[in-house]
């Protein structure tokens, strides 16, 4: 019992990794220095991830390598990524076990299925800036083959990026294979259509010889917080668990058998506390990006939210989460109730500051995982302009919510081939 505390204590203690990386990536990525914010992981990756975030470290680099257009250095990271995922989803993870004593962070971090799809749609990106269009058809595939899985292991309930298809359909159309991007295309819009929301840009097939396209990432995306829950859980397998909304309502939600406490569990009830995560939003000032292009102005157009993204995954994911997550408590709280019953110490004051202790090692080793990129955007955004074959000159600005001009970029000269497709980024995450 006292080793429980123990480790309740230290888990308690510790300040989240997750936190400190939503600071870091907020603190770098607001004035532009990306490259500070890959240096500061890479000197204390120990501080900023747990020996099972491994995916995430490599997805985070691979983020911030791509905002600071070090496309290869970004597909490095994103390939290990992948592989960690693939070796994740084939094999045993042996220390499953170990989380129904504690919690989910012990558990190896395999993300959310938005996180995969984004991860294909950045390598994608990574080869068409560096004009590599056969390569990024090949991610493109691979895109497909992790879609198709992604159905398989979800049950097909998931929120299919209607921007991840856009852009294989953008690969196939660069590479003139036509009926591969109108089929591509045509998926774009059922995947934007299921979202209710289609981007005008996404309602047409483009018939661009050649064009200069604008990829803008702007604001910071939501992180994940605790939404605690407490309750009781009887004999007869129901549970009664309260929770507070969003607007700091308590409510009540009732769950009847649930047969949570196995075997072992016989008379009474056992109250209970948990948390399970929840989407915390982060102010962002920067909202869209006007594009000038030889005088002519045009606004970018948002193809992705990552708020949706995020709370359509944890809506998805919650009653497992929540039954995983409660289950796990009442097994732990049924065995320290029968390990208080044992404790006698001769002293009536030990034995009651012993019994405290149990209960608070019990609700304290139930933290939620708040494992998440921070290091990704608000929103996605395309823009694409036709233009002849020669020198462009292209200066984009910054905007926020108002359309008030909130910073802007170099104005830059770009050659465009006959045919060709010139990629522009504009990263602006604050």
């Amino acid at each position: 019992m006292i080793l429980i505390l123990s480790f309740a204590i230290f888990l308690v203690s510790c300040t989240s990794p997750a936190r400190l990386r939503a600071e870091n990536v907020s603190q770098t990525a607001s004035i532009g220095n990306y490259q500070a914010g890959i240096e500061n992981i890479e000197k204390d990756k120990k501080r900023f991830y747990n020996s099972e975030d491994s995916f995430l470290l490599e997805f985070d680099l691979g983020v911030l390598h791509h905002y600071n257009q070090n496309y290869k250095e970004s597909i490095k990271h994103f390939a290990y990524a992948e592989q960690i995922l693939e070796d994740l989803y084939s094999r045993a993870v042996s220390n499953e076990a170990v989380s129904l004593l504690t919690n989910d962070n012990i558990r190896p971090y395999r993300s959310y299925p938005f996180e995969i799809q984004w991860l294909y749609q950045t390598q994608i990106l990574n080869y068409l800036a560096l004009g590599e269009i056969d390569e990024a058809v090949v991610e493109a595939r691979r895109a497909l083959l992790a879609i198709q899985s992604l159905r398989e292991k979800e049950e097909n309930k998931f929120n299919e990026s209607g921007t991840l298809q856009y852009l294989i359909a953008l690969s196939y159309e660069w590479q003139k294979s036509e009926d591969d991007a109108r089929i591509a295309y045509d998926n774009a819009k059922r995947d934007f259509a299921n979202s209710s929301y289609t981007p005008k840009l996404a309602a047409q097939v483009p018939q661009n010889e050649q064009e200069i396209i604008v990829i803008g990432y702007a604001g910071l995306s939501p992180i994940l917080g605790e939404n605690r829950f407490w309750g009781t859980y009887a004999e007869n397998g129901t549970l009664f668990l309260h929770y507070s909304d969003a607007n700091g309502q308590n409510q009540t939600i009732l769950i009847s058998g649930a047969n949570l406490g196995g075997p072992g569990f016989s008379g009474g009830t056992a109250t209970i506390q948990f948390a399970i995560p929840k989407m915390v939003e982060r102010e962002s000032q920067n909202s869209v990006f006007a594009v000038n292009v030889n005088g002519n102005s045009k606004t970018t157009e948002i193809f992705s939210n990552t708020k949706n993204l995020i709370q359509k995954d944890l809506e998805n994911n919650q009653t497992t989460t929540l039954i995983r997550t409660a289950g796990r408590v009442i097994l732990r709280t049924i065995a320290a109730n029968k390990a208080k019953s044992k404790i006698n110490t001769g002293n009536d004051l030990a034995n009651l500051l012993l019994n405290i202790s149990a209960d608070i090692a019990t609700g304290a080793m139930e933290k939620a995982d708040l494992r998440l990129s921070s290091a990704l955007p608000e929103t996605i955004q395309i823009l694409r302009i036709p233009v002849e074959p020669g020198k462009h000159s292209v200066k984009i600005d910054i905007l926020d919510k108002y359309g008030r001009k909130n910073g802007s970029f170099a104005e830059q000269a770009v050659n465009v081939k006959k045919g060709g497709k010139v990629f522009i980024f504009a990263s602006a995450l604050r």
